[in-house]
């Protein structure tokens, strides 16, 4: 199955932010919209880089509670690992897992039309195991 799949199923909400607005705007729309990345974009809303709470706390322990005041672009990570909607959610796991990431933005062209974390690829896979385990015990009930 392909993350395509994945945004269908749990929508294709993205939170963003300009690169100006501070790390404490970042920290508050993160926390208020309940997601652990926004993704930086500019006035063209191209992407710059991601903010994730992993960012924030690495630039509270570089710089101490100044961070909150800095523009996000300071603390961001950049450039951007992405997915496609066509790839595989076995791949994207195999690229979060051997990237320690978490969040992966859907990228197609220069748009972005989606978000998936390593949680929904996980519920993903499980959710089609339990199908698969299904179809096997209703054939085997059969014969």
């Amino acid at each position: 199955m392909s993350v395509e799949a994945i945004l269908k199923s749990k929508g294709r909400n993205v939170f963003t932010i300009r690169p100006e607005h501070t790390v404490s705007e970042a920290a508050a729309l993160m926390s208020a919209k309940r997601v652990g990345v926004t993704v930086v974009c500019d006035a063209k809303s191209r992407i710059m880089g991601v903010v994730s709470e992993r960012d924030v706390v690495k630039g509270l322990a570089q710089y101490g509670k100044g961070v909150l005041e800095m523009p996000v672009r300071n603390i961001m990570t950049s450039p951007v690992v992405t997915c496609a909607p066509g790839d595989s959610v076995k791949k994207v796991m195999e690229v979060m897992t051997e990237r320690r990431i978490r969040h992966l933005p859907v990228v197609e062209g220069d748009e972005l039309l989606g978000m998936v974390s390593i949680g929904d690829a996980v519920n993903f896979r499980l959710h089609e195991a339990q199908m698969e385990t299904a179809v096997l015990r209703d054939f085997a009930a059969t014969r």
